[in-house]
């Protein structure tokens, strides 16, 4: 004959709070691990994720900054005219077409070293805004089908970040292959900043005073012409 177990009297009211009190420890325990593994090792590989995750979406074409030039005019005293140039560039082109090219304000040169000091401080105030950024996206299409020597027309909106204002820019660019691993990219025609839309009056006009000139244009030429390299 077969007997039923016992079964076992139910835990007095004391035992079971010790278990719902155990079981609320480790619960808090386990958590706070959660929380030290997220500001601990967590937020290290947190962080490795964010510093790979632009990697993973690695340029397919970086800037060469000796092969690539950016120049600015300026037209004082109503019939002057001056080219300036910055001479810090970098940027990145990725296989989809995604381009960013960053602007070292403080590599400003206009052949005048008191000149470039203003520059810096009265027009771009550096200390604050130390680069512009130059964002678009170039249909690439087929480019990569496009032979050495031969170029190809891209209608391109760019985004100019300068001052703390970003604002659109229209920008045609010509794309010439100059090797299987070389690009040149410059504008079809030439690109004429306003500068007042980049808050950047207030400054031209402090330049003039402390120059003694009657006038300077805000309306600012700019030329460039970058070549992109594929990236090992």
């Amino acid at each position: 004959m077969i007997h039923p177990r016992p079964m076992s009297p139910a835990a007095p009211s004391h035992q079971r709070a010790r278990v719902r009190a155990a079981s609320t420890a480790e619960k808090r325990a386990h958590h706070g691990r959660l929380v030290m593994m997220m500001t601990g090792t967590g937020a290290f590989i947190l962080l490795l994720a964010m510093m790979t995750a632009p990697a993973a979406r690695a340029a397919g074409w970086v800037l060469d900054p000796d092969a690539s030039t950016l120049s600015f005019g300026s037209i004082k005293a109503g019939h002057v005219g001056e080219v300036h140039e910055f001479r810090d560039l970098q940027g990145s082109m990725d296989d989809s077409g995604t381009v960013e090219v960053i602007i070292d304000l403080a590599s400003v040169s206009t052949g005048i070293d008191i000149r470039d000091d203003r520059m810096r401080q009265m027009l771009f105030n550096v200390a604050t805004f130390p680069v512009a950024k130059v964002a678009a996206t170039v249909p690439v299409g087929d480019l990569n089908d496009l032979a050495v020597g031969d170029s190809a027309f891209r209608d391109v909106t760019a985004s100019l970040s300068l001052v703390g204002e970003t604002h659109d820019l229209p920008m045609p660019l010509m794309v010439t292959r100059l090797t299987n691993d070389r690009v040149l990219v410059h504008p079809l025609r030439l690109v004429i900043l306003q500068a007042d839309v980049y808050a950047l009056a207030e400054g031209i006009e402090m330049l003039r005073a402390v120059a003694g000139l009657d006038q300077i244009s805000t309306a600012v030429p700019v030329t460039f012409a970058v070549t992109f390299q594929r990236a090992e």
